[in-house]
Parts: structure tokens; C-alpha cells; sequence
């Protein structure tokens, strides 16, 4: 006759066997999802990536990118006078929103920063430039005390800081290079 006690330290230790392999698995599903997780993300910043680079790289770009230097020009000579809420005012700052946005996102870490200032490089710093004004502008019109562009100005200043810090290396290099051959 089978023993009651013998039964029970049997299912005992076939229940703590269990206990041990649920939890091996469950640490081994853990790390598979954390993996598939960090590929989702990866694949979600390339795809953001390649469609604001198919934005930047279309044509559409470049002609809204010249009607904003137009404007700003046009209208800061007469003091802004006739430009408030134009077909040129919205142009401008749609425009300008394209860097904010771009801005915003590598704030919340959607696309990289170093990826971003590499790609755009002048592109920001010179369209900021000429962009400040407007931006001045909006903050008096509207009585802000914020600049509604900050992350487009944020882009724009880290972007040109980068480009600084490259220089200055580069500079570096060619100077060690040339004394190195001398």
C-alpha cells in the first residue's frame, strides 16, 4: 500500500520543480519580449527617420523653405505690417512648425540627436536665423512670454553646438596631421 506521506513530498517536489521551470520561463518570455520591444522601437525611429528625411529631400521643402525667406524679409521691412494671420503668416509658421516638431521629437527621444543635427546641419541654424524674427513677433503679438518655436530654437542652438564641437575637432585633426607629417 502506497504511503500518504510518500505521495505528498512526491507531488511536493514535482510542484517545486514546476514552480522553478514557470519561473525560468517566465524570465526567458521576459527577456524575448524586452528584446522584440527594443526592435519595435528601433524599427519605429528608422521609419520616423526616413519619412522626415522624405519630407526635408522633397521639393516642396526647398519652395516652402524660399517663401519663408521671402516673407520674413517682405514683411520685416514694414514692420510686419499686413502680415498677421496672410496666407503668408501660416505659411511661415507651418514651416517653422516642421522644426519644432522635429525638435519635440528628439526631446522625447522618438529620433536621435546626433542623427538629426548630422542630417539637417546648417539647414536649422540658418533657417532658425532667419526665422528669430517672426518668432519675436509672435511672442508680441500674442503677449507670450514663451517662444512658441522653443524646440525649433533648441534644434537650431544644439544643432549649431554640434557643428562647433565638429569643427573644433576637425580642426584638431588637421593640426596633428600636419605635424605629425612635418
Amino acid at each position: 500500500m502506497v504511503d500518504l506521506s510518500s505521495v505528498t513530498t512526491v507531488l511536493s517536489a514535482i510542484s517545486s520543480v514546476s514552480v522553478v521551470a514557470g519561473a525560468v520561463f517566465i524570465v526567458f518570455q521576459l527577456r524575448q519580449n524586452s528584446k522584440l520591444i527594443r526592435a519595435s522601437v528601433q524599427e519605429n525611429k528608422a521609419t520616423m527617420l526616413v519619412a522626415l528625411i522624405d519630407k526635408l529631400t522633397n521639393e516642396s521643402f526647398a519652395r516652402r523653405r524660399k517663401l519663408m525667406y521671402d516673407t520674413v524679409k517682405k514683411y520685416a521691412a514694414v514692420n510686419w505690417t499686413g502680415f498677421d494671420d496672410s496666407l503668408e503668416d501660416f505659411e511661415v509658421r507651418n514651416f517653422a512648425y516642421t522644426y519644432a516638431l522635429i525638435g519635440q521629437l528628439v526631446k522625447e527621444g522618438v529620433v536621435d540627436l546626433s542623427t538629426v543635427s548630422n542630417a539637417l546641419q546648417f539647414l536649422v541654424v540658418l533657417d532658425w536665423e532667419v526665422f528669430s524674427p517672426v518668432a519675436d513677433h509672435m511672442k508680441e503679438r500674442f503677449g507670450l512670454k514663451f517662444d512658441p518655436f522653443g524646440n525649433f530654437q533648441w534644434l537650431a542652438d544644439e544643432t549649431r553646438a554640434r557643428m562647433n564641437e565638429r569643427s573644433i575637432t576637425e580642426e584638431k585633426q588637421r593640426s596633428n596631421s600636419a605635424r605629425i607629417s612635418n
